[in-house]
């Protein structure tokens, strides 16, 4: 059976793929159908699906709570050592740290030049070796002179303080979209280049690092980067993954997006620590040159490109591929803009963006047929977590606001049941219960945001703890309507284009 269908897919990739992506993007809806229908249908189904996912809800919410607790201990203890010193004198790694070359790409197209000397002056910070930073300013071509103007007075100001500070003018070709993944791909080769090629230096000894231009490192990364790279048994088969806050500007940004802007960035700690071994790497991350090089960079005309390298180095490596958690925080920009309803259509534009890796979904199903030689469990793992995330992304509103409620309305009949009369009650029980997440997200941002400098106060504030009744307003907003109407267009073929975060 698996190789016929493997035989298919080969005959027919264009017609394989297709019914991949209509099928992915139909699946929130039948869902979303499933409850709207089957509650004039069969409302008792509905009732026990709808409690199910209230469970599975609560168990997500305390699992929140116990791996943002130890995901906190984690980057707590981490603070406490100096690692460029654990470098200089650990027995494994003192005679090989100054041998490190590090690549940092830095993408970008038209965002204000304070967000880049930012990024520059966090990287100057940095207390690991600058002679070892090769700085990559990975510009667009099709932005024009002011690319090179911008690139000319940071090389300037900048000239002499990195090990290398390089600039790359991207130029699209045919085949390849516009977007920080064919950018990256670029300059990565670019410094692949230039520091192997030309200088000798071993493709053993390079780390690469990618990153977005709101992004601001701790003055610990390149040195806690180092010494997990160096100490790895398996440095060229691992992901070097921080947790990101969004903690720049969040005092800044509106209540409606500070709130999933606060979620996301303990939810990020959490799920880092749960899933070190199965995580996706997201935004600004590491690997090796090595491995980077050996499976073909990025690729040109994938948009969400960073759980998608993951993807492709997972399965160009046979299932061998980690992510190896750096737990020091990395933070960087929430949504923003000029006025307020531009920051919001900002936020939902973001969201949709990064709910469009919906399309790995297709790519791991077909891949899961064509790579036989990985063990069945964990393609079936890779497969479950990606599926979990991105359809509970779409659907989780519909079914935790409206689920209990649906049924009833529709089907008189039912209410007056005993299932029914219980069905909301039991319901809100749960999803009370399920407060626990919301206060260990609470907690943790009062102690981790460096912007909030009267902790006891913003623990005793009401405003700290009324901000989570505008939870569905936010989770539907940014939240299932991003999720929802990406699937759609995958399913319509309606592909989305990359759309630039806008920069404040």
């Amino acid at each position: 059976m698996n190789d016929r269908i493997i035989r298919f897919m080969r005959l027919h990739p264009v017609k394989t793929q297709r019914a991949l992506e209509i099928a992915t993007g139909l699946v929130p809806w039948l869902i979303i159908a499933f409850i709207v229908l089957g509650s004039y249908y069969i409302p008792e189904i509905v009732a026990y699906f709808v409690i199910s996912f209230n469970i599975y809800w609560l168990y997500r919410s305390v699992q929140l709570a116990f791996f943002a607790t130890l995901g906190y201990l984690n980057l707590q203890a981490t603070g406490k050592i100096d690692w460029e010193k654990k470098l200089r004198t650990d027995p494994v790694t003192k005679n090989k740290c100054r041998d490190v070359q590090h690549i940092i790409i830095i993408p970008s197209v038209k965002e204000p030049v304070a967000l880049l000397e930012r990024h520059l002056d966090s990287l100057l910070a940095q207390n690991f070796p600058l002679r070892n930073l090769c700085v990559v300013l990975a510009m667009e071509e099709r932005v024009g002179e002011v690319a090179r103007e911008r690139a000319d007075y940071l090389r300037q100001k900048y000239r002499d303080k990195f090990g290398q500070l390089l600039a790359t003018f991207h130029p699209l070709m045919p085949g390849e979209t516009i977007g920080k993944h064919s950018n990256e791909a670029y300059a990565a080769k670019a410094a692949k280049h230039f520091l192997v090629d030309e200088k000798g230096i071993s493709l053993d000894r390079v780390v690469v690092t990618t990153t977005d231009i709101d992004c601001v490192f701790p003055p610990q990364y390149f040195s806690l980067l180092t010494y997990k790279f160096l100490t790895s048994p398996a440095p060229y088969r691992e992901f070097f993954q921080a947790p990101l806050f969004m903690y720049n500007n969040i005092q800044r940004v509106p209540l409606l997006i500070r709130v999933p802007s606060t979620i996301s960035g303990i939810y990020f700690l959490s799920i880092l620590q749960k899933y070190s071994k199965r995580f996706l790497n997201f935004s600004t991350y590491s690997l090796s040159l090595r491995l980077l090089d050996e499976v073909g960079y990025w690729d040109l005309d994938v948009i969400p490109e960073d759980a998608h390298l993951y993807y492709k180095c997972y399965f160009a490596k046979g299932g061998d591929i980690a992510i190896v958690p750096l737990f020091v925080p990395v933070t960087i920009d929430a949504a923003e803009s000029t006025s307020r309803w531009a920051a919001y259509k900002n936020s939902y534009q973001q969201n949709k963006r990064w709910a469009w890796g919906v399309v790995d979904i297709p790519y791991v199903i077909k891949n899961f047929f064509l790579h036989p030689e990985i063990p069945l469990w964990d393609k079936l793992v890779k497969l479950s977590l990606t599926l979990e995330w991105h359809f509970v992304w779409s659907t989780s509103w519909f079914l935790i606001t409206l689920g209990a409620t649906i049924p009833t309305i529709i089907n008189p009949i039912f209410a007056r049941t005993t299932l029914g009369y219980n069905l909301s009650r039991t319901s809100s029980l749960i999803l009370t219960i399920c407060i626990i997440g919301a206060l260990a997200i609470t907690f943790y941002d009062i102690l981790l945001n460096p912007q909030n400098q009267h902790k006891i106060r913003s623990f005793l504030h009401p405003l700290t703890y009324l901000q989570w009744l505008l939870l569905p307003v936010t989770g539907l907003i940014f939240g299932s309507l991003p999720g929802l109407e990406s699937q759609t267009r995958l399913m319509l073929g309606k592909y989305l284009g990359y759309h630039v975060t806008e920069k404040v």
